[in-house]
Formats: structure tokens, sequence, C-alpha cells
């Protein structure tokens, strides 16, 4: 199932408001969807930019939409994903488990 586009507008405003302003040259929270399925990161410049220019992202948590239009929303624990809770709304899962 495709994330609905408000949902990509209210997860990107999450995403900005993890990290205060005075930090986001260096670090930011982002996201990727793909197939139903949001990937959040913490991205990070790199710390000798004269030596690699790409940035660093460790995924943070996972989100993913079924077909009933239902959350559901998984951490890394070291060996995989592990679901941690379900809901209607993405944002609120977060909000209860902010991963930043």
């Amino acid at each position: 199932m495709d994330v609905p586009e408000e949902i990509g507008h209210s997860l990107t405003d999450w995403c900005a408001r993890q990290i205060p302003e005075g930090e986001r040259e260096h670090r930011r929270i982002g996201f990727v969807v793909r197939d139903g399925t949001v990937t959040i990161s913490d991205r990070r410049a790199p710390a000798q930019p004269e030596l690699d220019v790409e940035w660093s992202s460790t995924p943070l948590a996972r989100l993913h939409l079924d077909d009933a239009g239902h959350w559901t929303l998984y951490r890394p624990d070291g060996r995989g994903w592990t679901r941690t809770s379900d809901g209607p709304d993405p944002i609120a899962l977060l909000e209860a488990q902010a991963p930043a």
C-alpha cells in the first residue's frame, strides 16, 4: 500500500523537529519510503569532509502500513527489527517512542 501524501508531509515535519536548528548542519533525521514501509534514519555529516563526502545513515525505526491502513512500528534490536507498537497514526507511534 502506498503511503498517503499527508503522512509524508507529517513525517517531514516530525523529522525536522527532532534536531535543534543549530545542529542541522551536521545532523538530520530523515526518511525513505519503499513499498508501504517508511525507514527513519539518523543522518550525520562526515567527520572529515576532505576524506569522505557521504553522510552516514543509521536506521532508527521502520513504520509499515498494511492494506487496512494500519501502522506498525519496528525498532532495530541488533539482530534485525522488533515490532514495538501498532496504531492508526504513525506520528503518534513515533512520539510515544521517539528514536532521536
